[in-house]
C-alpha cells in the first residue's frame, strides 16, 4: 500500500484486493441496516418540519445583538414550543446596524386548523416582547404556512425521486448492459433508505431541504457507481478470457484511488458543514454525510455483488454476451485511455 502527498496517491497502481470474497457477508449486513431502518422509519415515524405540516413563521430582530440565539430557543421552549426551529436569517456579519435576524418556525399541533395555529403565534410573539422588551427585540413578520402546500411540495419529493430512479436504470440498461442496471438501482434505494432510518433515528426534521439531500444523495451514488462500472466494461473489453469475478475485483482495485480521494473530500467538507451550520444547512449536512459514507461502501460492496449474481442468472438463462473471440477484436474508441499501470512508457529522445 502507498501513500503520497505530492501527487496524492493512496493506493498503488498496481494495488490488487480480493473485494468480492466479503460479497455474502457484507451483502448480509447491507440487508440488515436497511430492514433496521424501514422498522425505525415505521415505528418512530418521520419528524416532519412544518413544511410539510403547516405552521408559522414568525421573523425576529433583535437590537445591538443583545441577545444570542440560545436565549431565543430557551425562551421559545418555555412557552411550550419544544420542537420550534429557531435559525439565522441573512449573513449575520454583514449587518451595519449592529441588528441580528432569527427565523422562528413552529409547527401546527395535530387537529389544530390554521386560525389554531395563528393564535398560538400571535400569542409567542406577545410573550416574547413582554419577556425581553421593545429595546431588545422587533416582530419583523408572522407568516402563515399552509398544510396543503407541504402536502404537494411532499409528493413532489416522493415524485422526483421515484422518476429519478426510474430514469437512472433506463440510463444504465442502453450505457451498459441490463444485468447492470438491477444492482445501480438496488444500490440507491439502499443508500436512501439508510440514510432516511438514520436521520429518523436521531430525530432531524424532515423538510424540503432533506429531499434535496437525498436527490443529492442519488447523484452522487450513481456517480460512483459508473466509474466502477464503467472500469469493469473497460477490463471486460481488454481481457474477454478472464472470469468475471476477477474483473470486477480488478476493477473496484484499480479505482480505489479516485474513490477514496474522492469520498474523503466530500466527507471533510460535509463534516465542516454538520459542525458550524445550523438549521437547514446542518440537516442537509448531516444527511449528506451519511450518504456519501454509505454510497462509497455501496459502490463496492452492493453494486458489484448484486452485477455478478445478474451476470450469472443472466448465463445461465442462456443470455449471454458475445463470444470472446468477437469482443477481442471489438474496436476501442479513439478517446480510450486504458489504466495507467499497463501504459507503456515512450523514451524521450535525448536533445
Amino acid at each position: 500500500m502507498a501513500f503520497k502527498i505530492g501527487n496524492i496517491q493512496v493506493f498503488p497502481h498496481n494495488y490488487y484486493f480480493d473485494f468480492m470474497k466479503w460479497r455474502k457477508v457484507t451483502v448480509g449486513i447491507s440487508i440488515l441496516l436497511v430492514v433496521a431502518s424501514l422498522l425505525i422509519i415505521g415505528i418512530k415515524g418521520l419528524n416532519y418540519s412544518i413544511d410539510f405540516l403547516g405552521g408559522a413563521e414568525i421573523q425576529v430582530n433583535i437590537l445591538n445583538k443583545s441577545l444570542t440565539r440560545e436565549q431565543i430557543k430557551e425562551a421559545v421552549n418555555k412557552e411550550g414550543f419544544a420542537h420550534a426551529e429557531v435559525t439565522a436569517y441573512g449573513n449575520l456579519g454583514s449587518r451595519k446596524d449592529n441588528t441580528e435576524a432569527y427565523i422562528i418556525r413552529i409547527q401546527r399541533e395535530k387537529g389544530q386548523d390554521e386560525n389554531a395555529t395563528t393564535t398560538r403565534a400571535d400569542t409567542l410573539v406577545n410573550n416574547l416582547k413582554s419577556q425581553f422588551g421593545a429595546e431588545k427585540i422587533q416582530i419583523a413578520s408572522v407568516t402563515n404556512i399552509s398544510g396543503k402546500v407541504g402536502k404537494e411540495d411532499e409528493y413532489k419529493g416522493y415524485m422526483a425521486l421515484l422518476l429519478s430512479c426510474i430514469g437512472i436504470l433506463i440510463y444504465i440498461a442502453f450505457r451498459f448492459d441490463a444485468r447492470f442496471s438491477p444492482g445501480a438501482v438496488l444500490c440507491l434505494i439502499h443508500n436512501v433508505i439508510i440514510a432516511l432510518g438514520f436521520m429518523t433515528l436521531l430525530g432531524r426534521p424532515f423538510t424540503t431541504t432533506s429531499i434535496a439531500a437525498f436527490l443529492t444523495i442519488v447523484g452522487y451514488s450513481i456517480n460512483d457507481t459508473v466509474i466502477v462500472y464503467d472500469r469493469i466494461r473497460e477490463t471486460r473489453l481488454y481481457q474477454p478470457k478472464m472470469p468475471m469475478i476477477e474483473v470486477v475485483n480488478r476493477s473496484i482495485s484499480q479505482t480505489m484511488n479516485r474513490t477514496i480521494l474522492t469520498s474523503t473530500t466530500g466527507i471533510l467538507a460535509l463534516l465542516v458543514l454538520s459542525i458550524m451550520g445550523g438549521g437547514s444547512i446542518e440537516d442537509f449536512a448531516i444527511t449528506m454525510l451519511v450518504g456519501v459514507i454509505v454510497g462509497t461502501y455501496s459502490s463496492i460492496y452492493v453494486a458489484a455483488p448484486l452485477t455478478l449474481m445478474m451476470d450469472s442468472y443472466f448465463n445461465k438463462l442462456g443470455w449471454k454476451q458475445k463470444d470472446n473471440a468477437e469482443k477481442a477484436v471489438v474496436e476501442k474508441p479513439k478517446d480510450f485511455a486504458p489504466p495507467i499501470n499497463v501504459r507503456k512508457k515512450i523514451p524521450q529522445e535525448k536533445k
